[in-house]
C-alpha cells in the first residue's frame, strides 16, 4: 500500500480489530530481551502502527521511538504515552539520525516490500543502527498456508533473509514462530536476530 492507503486504513479502522494488533510485547522479542538481560538503550519500533509494542518496550525501561509511514497511525499511537517519541517516517527514505538506535524491532514491515526495495531497506537499517547494534526481525514465513497466496504480505524463507542481510549483518539465528494477533489462526512467521557488522 502507498502512504495514502495506510493513512486511510488507520483513519477508517479500529486499531483493536487490525489483524496484527497485539497488546502484549511480542513473545519472541520478550524472550530475547530476558535471555540477553537487556534493560537500557535506544529502541526503535519500526512500523509501530498502533504503538502497542513501543509502549511495552518503554515499560521495560528502554528509550523508545515508534516510527510509522502513516500520520494517522502516529496520531493514534501518541495517545498511548507522552514518554515515547512517535514519529512519521518512511524507512525507505528515512529521516532518522545515523547510528541512533541500539536496537531495532520490525514486526511486520520488511515483508511488505518488493525485491527491488529491500536493498534500500537494508541500507537504512544499517545506517540508523548503532555499531554492534541488534536488529530483531519478524516476518511472514513461506510456511504460512492459511492465507490465500495473493493476500497479505510476502512469505519469506530463511534463505531469502540470509541472502538479503548477510553482507551487512551477522545473522545470529533465524527460527520458526508465529504472529499473535486478532485472526482466528496464528500465521506462521520467522524471527531473525541480526547484528550489524563493523
Amino acid at each position: 500500500m502507498e502512504i495514502t492507503d495506510w493513512d486511510d486504513y488507520y483513519k477508517d479502522n479500529k486499531v483493536e480489530e487490525m489483524p496484527w494488533y497485539h497488546i502484549d510485547l511480542d513473545h519472541d522479542l520478550e524472550n530475547e530481551i530476558k535471555s540477553r538481560n537487556l534493560h537500557t538503550g535506544k529502541f526503535l519500533d519500526l512500523g509501530t502502527g498502533q504503538g502497542t509494542q513501543a509502549l511495552q518496550l518503554a515499560k521495560l525501561g528502554f528509550d523508545v521511538t515508534g516510527a510509522d509511514l502513516s500520520q494517522n497511525a502516529i496520531k493514534k499511537a501518541k495517545t498511548l504515552s507522552d514518554e515515547i517519541n512517535f514519529v512519521a517516517d518512511d524507512i525507505l527514505n528515512s529521516n532518522l539520525p545515523d547510528k541512533e538506535f541500539d536496537f531495532i524491532f520490525d514486526r511486520g514491515c520488511f515483508h511488505l516490500f518488493e525485491n527491488p526495495q529491500r536493498k534500500n531497506y537494508v541500507q537504512q537499517i544499517k545506517r540508523i543502527l548503532s555499531d554492534d547494534g541488534i536488529f530483531f526481525l519478524k516476518c511472514m514465513s513461506i510456511e504460512e498456508k492459511s492465507l490465500p497466496e495473493n493476500e497479505g504480505p510476502h512469505r519469506l524463507s530463511q534463505q531469502e533473509i540470509q541472502d538479503t542481510f548477510s553482507n551487512d549483518f551477522e545473522i545470529e539465528t533465524i527460527r520458526d514462530t508465529e504472529f499473535a494477533g486478532t485472526l482466528e489462526f496464528l500465521p506462521k512467521a520467522l524471527f531473525a536476530i541480526l547484528k550489524k557488522k563493523s
